[in-house]
């Protein structure tokens, strides 16, 4: 038993050893609907330069580089960010085109077709023209995966101050255990090409002229003398983190190298800007750079290639060995003759790999690891035994020729497209937060400005962009509004006296404290066009409408639900017009939504239950806000609602004929969706930006009952020609951004640059 096992065994830290730090970066070609490589610019609508941490551009500007965060302890994580990161990237590209799925490029061009990165950095460009000159452009359009590993900080402290590691101060620790790491890593770097090679094939145009092209399938070209590899006189030792650095910056002080990034070593040492930053920062994680995109998963990798590559890099720590640099040249000898198999046969390292496969076994069992996580690792340590089990040899079963292959990946690439777009208005991986937060996440990505979820059920997020930090909460909720904007929001009175001081014309109402309060006045509001709401509540809740005055005992039970929701309720005269909603930021309107209430279309058939059930079929109504629309509910208020009508659940419509369950008009009731920004008389816009100055919120939604939206405003002795209704604190986003009917208008997207100034609108 080593040092390390010892302190995880003696000091049961086994859950610290596997509380790592994951992430990846998956690199692929935009193509178009028929397979050739895009010849189109980087799309517009997204930041793909070097500053976006989430999508940027590697070598060809038809080359993505998806770049998922770090996350900790939870792999199913790396892949909800990948997935958000793809759908992003995916709903944005021109053209129809896709992302090619595989390492090895479809047919490529002529090298005066092939275009490097258009970045704005000149160096960056100048990096990449020295590359065509030092390996071509055809090597270079390779795309892979990178898999970026980091130990828990506390893990390793722990491991110091516990007395089991063999150097004098943490900062020499850490760096040790890294080394040993990169440098196991790099001797046995062939068993990742083995169980996960997954680049048999290359089309002919990739090969170099004078370069015979492979005419048989093996386990990774990628990985072969055909793939990433620096000239001969290339020499890095990983001997020591002094040796390591001296050894590289030597490289590229005698030319063998333009640039420490030029050094195509299969893992690399992470922590600085450049490589002696190392000397200070410490090494804080290892890039693994060997993998190729596994072409059957969306994001080029699933949860058991990421589950296991963990494991067998902590094996690497695990294990008493430490390769040396004589070693290491021999796992790069190997790693290229694995790569040279054929997928279907027994790789000539079987005995290493089945000692390999046995250490693993051994140390899973001593870590007590889950049986879900066993099993996704022994699916793919069964491929020792099973070759033809393996990524390469599947790929080469199920297409037997490159032809079958290109056409197999353009039609994987079209697939992961439709899959993008299937549902628009959702962020994978992120589907169960708020769907404003989500659209807010999606355009935060597109625009390269950092993400953090600090509360996911909250729907708590930190973004970024250098050293300018925005908290935010429920897609809208921010520092630019103040603490107490939002509780005179939720008084529907106070708010209605503010804006009744500011001038603006609104409805009179009374509050009451209690069901005894209202019986008594009663007599007061029958038969009289009448709002029953409850004073301080958002989104419609408890609120019912009577355009043609309640009865008594209409009255007392709308009375009775609004209290269910609030312990005062407003009884509000009613203002005739249609109700619209204005999305007030920064002291502008910038979007107007005709909502139309909860309603049903008969057929002459079916009940109003039967015809809601069928109405909330459409995958855009969901529940709590997860969806652009919601499913109408058969409660109380619905209730009431169509018995004004003279109806009930049960009652069977006319072909043709409409019922309302709802008269309140709110998304979150089950209404309807329609934007008429474009529509709306000027005035009202002003009008809605004035009130929400009166009220000193920068971020709102204002409703108002308007008579006639393209005539405008205006106040006579006999009345207005609108009504204040209400102003919403964290108003919905979602429904101006996907309305039912209409053009969108991406509100989330002027909220991010409100935030964030600084950075500049991505048309």
């Amino acid at each position: 038993m080593n040092q390390l096992q010892a302190y995880i065994k003696n000091e049961n830290t086994a859950a610290l050893f596997e509380n790592t730090s994951i992430g990846i970066e998956k690199e692929g070609h935009r193509v178009t609907p028929e397979g050739h490589i895009a010849q189109t610019p980087h799309p517009q609508r997204v930041d793909g330069s070097s500053e976006n941490q989430y999508i940027q551009r590697d070598f060809a500007e038809s080359q993505t580089e998806l770049v998922s965060p770090p996350v900790i302890g939870r792999e199913e994580g790396v892949l909800e960010w990948m997935h958000a990161i793809y759908d992003v990237t995916l709903r944005h590209l021109d053209n129809e085109e896709a992302i090619w799925p595989y390492s090895m490029p479809p047919q490529l061009p002529s090298d005066d077709q092939i275009k490097v990165a258009q970045l704005d950095d000149p160096a960056a460009v100048d990096y990449r023209e020295y590359l065509v000159g030092a390996y071509g452009k055809k090597l270079q359009m390779i795309s892979g995966l990178h898999y970026n590993f980091g130990l828990d900080p506390d893990f390793i402290k722990g491991f110091y101050q516990a007395g089991y590691s063999d150097y004098e101060n943490l900062f020499d620790t850490q760096n040790a255990l890294y080394l040993k790491l990169a440098r196991n890593f790099l001797r046995y770097q062939w068993v990742i090409v083995y169980f996960l090679g997954a680049s048999p094939y290359a089309h002919d145009s990739f090969f170099e002229p004078g370069v015979e092209p492979v005419d048989h399938p093996v386990r990774s070209l990628r990985n072969s003398e055909h793939g990433y590899i620096n000239h001969e006189d290339v020499h890095v030792s990983y001997h020591d983190l002094e040796t390591y650095i001296t050894t590289l910056e030597n490289n590229v002080k005698t030319g063998h190298l333009y640039a420490e990034k030029e050094f195509y070593s299969n893992v690399r040492l992470r922590g600085g800007a450049k490589v002696r930053d190392l000397l200070h920062t410490g090494i804080k994680y290892l890039e693994v750079r060997n993998t190729d995109i596994q072409g059957d998963a969306p994001y080029g990798i699933q949860l058991k290639e990421l589950v296991f590559i963990k494991y067998f890099l902590l094996y690497l720590l695990w294990i008493d060995e430490m390769a040396d640099d004589p070693e290491i040249e021999l796992g790069v000898k190997i790693k290229t003759q694995v790569a040279n198999e054929d997928p279907f046969s027994r790789t000539a390292y079987y005995e290493e790999g089945k000692r390999i496969v046995e250490g693993m076994r051994q140390m899973l069992a001593d870590l007590g690891i889950s049986q879900e996580k066993l099993a996704l690792i022994e699916e793919i340590l069964h491929r020792l035994e099973a070759p033809e089990e393996t990524p390469a040899a599947q790929i080469v079963k199920a297409y037997p020729t490159v032809e079958d292959w290109l056409a197999a990946g353009l039609a994987i690439a079209e697939k992961n497209r439709k899959q993008a777009l299937k549902a628009p208005y959702q962020l994978g991986g992120f589907t169960d937060m708020e769907l404003s937060t989500q659209i807010f996440i999606a355009d935060a990505i597109r625009s390269g400005i950092q993400v953090e979820i600090l509360d996911r059920s909250d729907n708590l997020l930190r973004l970024s962009l250098g050293d300018h930090i925005e908290y935010v909460k429920n897609g809208n909720i921010t520092s630019k509004d103040s603490y107490i904007s939002h509780y005179l929001l939720a008084n529907k009175e106070v708010t209605k006296q503010i804006i009744q001081e500011a001038g603006f014309q609104v409805p009179k109402s009374r509050t009451y404290h209690s069901l005894s309060e209202i019986e008594a006045a009663a007599g007061l509001y029958l038969d009289r066009p009448l709002v029953v709401k409850p004073k301080s509540t958002n989104m419609g809740i408890g609120i019912s409408i009577f355009k043609q005055g309640p009865s008594r005992e209409e009255l007392l039970e709308a009375c009775r639900i609004a209290f269910e929701a609030d312990d005062s309720v407003l009884l509000e005269d009613y203002v005739s017009g249609v109700e619209y909603r204005f999305f007030v930021l920064d002291g502008k309107t910038i979007a107007v939504l005709l909502r139309v209430p909860a309603n049903v279309v008969g057929d002459g058939k079916a009940t109003i239950a039967q015809l809601v059930a069928e109405k909330n079929k459409d995958p855009k109504r969901g529940l709590d806000h997860r969806t652009p629309l919601e499913k109408i509910q058969l409660g109380d208020i619905e209730a009431l609602n169509l018995k004004q009508q003279g109806l009930t659940f049960d009652s069977v419509l006319e072909e043709g004929q409409k019922a309302y369950l709802r008269e309140n008009s709110n998304i979150s009731t089950g209404g309807d969706s329609i934007d008429v920004t474009d529509q709306v008389h000027p005035s009202y816009l002003e009008l809605a930006s004035q009130m929400a100055q009166a009220l000193g919120v920068n971020i709102t939604g204002i409703d108002l009952m308007i008579q006639d939206i393209k005539k405008p405003a205006q106040v006579s002795e006999t009345g207005a020609n609108y009504g204040f209704i209400e102003a919403n604190f964290n108003p919905m986003m979602m429904m101006h951004v996907y309305p039912a009917q209409g053009q969108g208008v991406r509100v989330t997207e002027a909220l991010l640059h409100y935030l964030f100034p600084e950075k500049g609108f991505l048309k």
